[in-house]
This record gives structure tokens, C-alpha cells and sequence, in this order.
């Protein structure tokens, strides 16, 4: 039997509607059970035209009353204010409530509410809304029942990795953060590609294909990258020497620093 009907998403910015959008499409879920909120008209009215059937309201409050699953994702000097507006109205002794605002602990989310609910911290990133994130979930006094419900509702929108609290700022690093990294290599990589004589679009077509082939062979034949690495760098070729440059102004070291600051 399900247990998650009504879907409060508190916050309509780049992650929460994202998330609202990724829910939409998810046919095994009711969209009339989807409530989305924000602060002005403007957002929600461009929320609504894009998912016409979920509701919208700025009101934090009634949005919640009723809900299943309470999802805060509003910044982080925001969430305290929030969680005093919508405690008294929640049903913290059956929704279950989700952060997932980078950095707020388990412990500070309990003292922020009258009443602590069941909680999850849950780290998506912004490829939900196409289906396609990766999702890092850990969970508080949330039954076993319920946290699957949750995970699946969230696998419908890409790869759930369930994790430990601890664990929850270098997931952060790789994928929520990561995504950006990923397209900061791409948009290096286009603007190497306008350089050595391409057009914008043009370049912009080829670094995409190639990054979707690289992750098909991956995927395909269950390798890491370096595998697929050697199999087309042969010593003192064109490959080679690229790869050697790269090395030789920091590629891995910066990636990797890039990493451990996210975290």
C-alpha cells in the first residue's frame, strides 16, 4: 500500500523545481498529489505553465497540512525561517520530511523543528528533472517501508546511492557539485574546439557526442576510464602527447582539489 499520496515541495528554485519536474514525469505517480510553493507569483505561474496539473502556492503552511513527504529546498540561510513556519502546520508524527539543502545536519534539522519528524537528507542534482540525476540518500528514524517508498519514487528519476550521513559532502562533490565539473571540462573542450577552427554549434555537437560515446563504452563494457584510456593511446602519439599536456598543467590534480573544496 502506498504511502506516499501528497507531495509538498517547499521552494521552487533551480533544485525544487527540478525535482517537481522530475516527479511530473514519473507516470506511477499521481501529479495532482504534487504541491509546489515559492515566494513570488512569477515563479509559481512559470512552474504551473510548464506542470499544469500540480498545485502552487506561496502559502508554506497549507502546503504542507496533509502532506506524506515534505521537501525543503530553499537556501540555507532560509531553512531555519522555513521550518518554524511550517512546523506547527506539519504532521511531523507521520510525514516524513526531506532536506535537501547542502550542509544542514541530521542534528540541526531536529532542533530547528517543535517536533523532530522522520528526515532524510536527500542530494540530487539538477538532471532530475530529465531523469537522469544522481541521487544521494541517507535517512533518520525513517521505516524501511517508507525509505523505499522514497527511493523508488527517486530512482524513477535517475541512480539513488543510499549512504550514511558522513558520506553526504563527498556525494555532494561528485555528482551534485560534479555536474558542473563535468560541463566545465565540455565547455573547455568547446572553446578548444572554436580555437583550432570549429563553429560554436559545431563544436559544441562534437564535444557532446564524444562525451555520450566515451560514456557508452563505460557502461557497455563495464570499465573504468583508464581501460578505455589505453586502448586508444599509443607512446608519442597524438593522444598521448594531449593527455601528457594536460597532466603537465594539473588536469587530475585540479579536478581532484576541485573535489575535496566542494567538500
Amino acid at each position: 500500500m502506498r504511502k506516499i499520496n501528497r507531495i509538498s515541495i517547499i521552494g521552487a528554485g533551480n533544485m525544487g523545481g527540478a525535482i517537481a519536474g522530475g516527479l511530473f514525469r514519473n507516470p506511477d505517480f499521481p501529479s495532482g498529489g504534487i504541491t509546489v510553493t515559492a515566494r513570488t507569483q512569477s515563479t509559481l505561474d512559470r512552474m504551473k505553465a510548464a506542470y499544469p496539473e500540480i498545485s502552487v502556492t506561496t502559502d508554506n503552511p497549507a502546503a504542507v497540512s496533509g502532506a506524506d513527504l515534505v521537501i525543503i529546498a530553499v537556501k540555507p540561510w532560509q531553512i531555519k525561517e522555513v521550518i518554524e513556519e511550517i512546523s506547527p502546520a506539519a504532521d511531523c508524527g507521520r510525514c516524513t520530511v526531506a532536506s535537501v539543502v547542502a550542509g544542514v545536519s541530521f542534528a540541526e534539522l531536529r532542533q530547528m523543528f517543535t517536533v523532530a519528524p522522520a528526515l532524510l537528507r536527500i542530494i540530487p542534482n539538477t538532471a532530475i528533472a530529465l531523469g537522469k540525476s544522481t541521487t544521494f540518500i541517507a535517512r533518520d528514524r525513517v521505516d524501511n517501508e517508507t525509505a523505499e517508498e522514497i527511493a523508488g519514487l527517486f530512482r524513477a528519476m535517475g541512480e539513488v546511492v543510499e549512504i550514511p550521513e558522513e558520506m553526504m559532502p563527498a556525494g555532494t562533490a561528485l555528482a551534485s557539485c560534479g555536474i558542473a565539473y563535468a560541463l566545465k571540462y565540455m565547455d573547455a573542450a568547446i572553446k578548444g574546439g572554436i580555437e583550432t577552427g570549429f563553429g560554436a554549434e559545431e563544436a559544441r555537437r562534437i564535444v557532446m557526442k564524444t562525451m555520450e560515446g566515451a560514456l557508452a563504452l563505460m557502461e557497455t563494457n563495464g570499465t573504468m576510464p583508464q581501460t578505455e584510456i589505453d586502448k586508444v593511446t599509443t607512446p608519442g602519439g597524438y593522444t598521448f602527447r594531449g593527455l601528457e599536456a594536460m597532466e603537465g598543467h594539473g588536469f587530475s590534480d585540479a579536478v581532484l582539489q576541485g573535489l575535496l573544496h566542494s567538500m
